[in-house]
């Protein structure tokens, strides 16, 4: 029996289909981003979703690995190029080394790559965290001023460093764990950024570690192990707020003046989950979109935009999507959501909305966590909707429990039955497939 009563989950959305297309931040020639990194860097790029969401706001990401790995480009296609990277090493005493090279044109070693782009991204991975001594921390102090110095030369492109991400209980000791807190906060101080105006500092370690300074429980692997990498969730969590960051910071660069330091959301700001009956999203904070994030299949034929607009429904602002594909595509605006078992008591997900042109068919995707695989993605749940048949007209939506159906391209993988206190993310998918021309 379908209920279908008061107990709704609630979201307000803009939806704006088959109008000029627009890409957020887009110049005559895209900004280019070179991401240096090894493997921790790598999974954040691969599981966070890190290209996707850069190309969806006009720039073109490259990223370059280990030296046998090498170059891969916009479309993430590798290049069969390397850089040569000294010793392939990319530790706290490798950078000098790098950002020491002499420049030359045409490039002819790695630091002359790297300055072929406009953001330039670097990192060090987790075994820098152990930090033993006092001596270490003074070590490492000197190697960044020498990349310091460096970058200073170079106004006119903003460098992007990482903290170093934090390292399992295992793998390190309490005093060396409060050190690499203490390299995170010395990084991240005004003492460095607003001397150096073309630097931005991406606090992962801040984002990935507990109060003791080892990797949260939550984002390690298999306990044990000793495996520092952090897990899929917590990529998952890293690479919208990386890309929002560095956004952000690119938007508001002007050579000869710091730009702004947004920090990334910790984990333990995150809402309470939302009550039957309670709202998911108003949009009214000024920070909503660290919150959403976007990906786009069949990009070539493909602008899509995902923002906040004004006005809103009975509010000063709504969520926008602006699209325009041709041929067949899909492109999604999305959110991670914290369900829990106050949603078992709703019988759906309410919205109010409004499309230009009206009839606009809109695909509410909800994820739905497996317990028997934690690791995955979840399984996804959907539902085919249209917007109001009047344009410009703000009408409910409503995603019920009873009409959501696993879609048949996932075949018979994860979950049969859809359970809304498991539910982690939610997207609003649009474009054409053979169901939605």
């Amino acid at each position: 029996m379908n209920k279908r009563g008061a107990g709704l989950i609630t979201v307000v959305v803009i939806l704006l289909a088959g109008m000029p297309g627009w890409v957020a931040g887009q110049d005559a020639q895209p900004p280019r981003i070179i991401f240096m990194h090894h493997s921790t860097g790598y999974g954040v790029l691969s599981q966070g979703g890190v290209r996707e969401a850069f190309t969806a706001l006009g720039y073109e990401f490259w990223d370059h690995g280990y030296n046998d790995e090498g170059l891969t480009d916009a479309q993430g296609e590798p290049t069969g190029e390397n850089w040569d990277v000294p010793g392939d090493n990319t530790d706290m005493d490798g950078w000098p080394v790098i950002f020491r090279q002499e420049v030359t044109d045409p490039p002819e070693n790695t630091f002359s790559h790297m300055l072929a782009f406009d953001v330039i991204m670097f990192k060090s991975c987790f075994p820098n965290a152990d930090i033993q001594s006092e001596a270490q921390f003074e070590d490492y102090q000197a190697y960044f001023a020498d990349v310091l110095a460096v970058i200073d030369r170079h106004p006119d492109k903003l460098f992007v460093a990482w903290t170093i991400p934090p390292l399992v209980p295992e793998a390190t000791s309490p005093e060396a764990a409060a050190r690499a807190r203490r390299w995170a906060e010395y990084l991240t101080s005004p003492e460095v950024l607003e001397a150096h105006p073309n630097l931005a500092v991406f606090d992962f370690f801040s984002l990935m570690a507990d109060e003791d300074g080892y990797l949260r429980l939550e984002y390690q692997g298999e306990p044990g192990s000793g495996d520092s990498h952090p897990n899929e969730m917590a990529n998952q969590i890293a690479g919208p707020l990386l890309v929002a960051f560095v956004d952000e910071a690119y938007r508001a660069f002007k050579p000869g003046e710091a730009p702004p330091m947004p920090l990334p959301v910790e984990p333990d700001e995150a809402p309470a989950a939302v009550p039957a009956g309670g709202v998911v999203e108003d949009f009214e904070d000024s920070g909503v979109m660290d919150r959403w994030w976007t990906y786009v299949n069949n990009e070539a034929e493909t602008e899509f935009a995902c923002d906040v607009a004004a006005p809103g429904f009975e509010s000063a602002q709504a969520l926008q999507i602006e699209f325009e594909s041709g041929g067949w595509n899909t492109a999604g605006c999305g959110r991670d959501l914290d369900s829990g078992e106050a949603w078992a008591e709703a019988d759906g997900l309410a919205f109010r909305w409004l499309a230009a042109p009206a009839g606009t068919q809109v695909n509410v995707v909800l994820y739905v966590g497996d317990p028997a695989a934690p690791d995955s993605g979840g399984t996804p749940f959907e539902v085919l909707l249209e917007t109001p048949a009047e344009e410009g007209l703000w009408a409910e939506g409503i995603a019920w429990w009873d009409d959501l159906v696993k879609p048949d391209w996932f075949g018979d993988e994860g979950l049969d039955e859809f359970n809304p206190a498991a539910v982690h993310s939610v997207i609003f998918e649009v474009g054409n497939t053979e169901e939605r021309q």
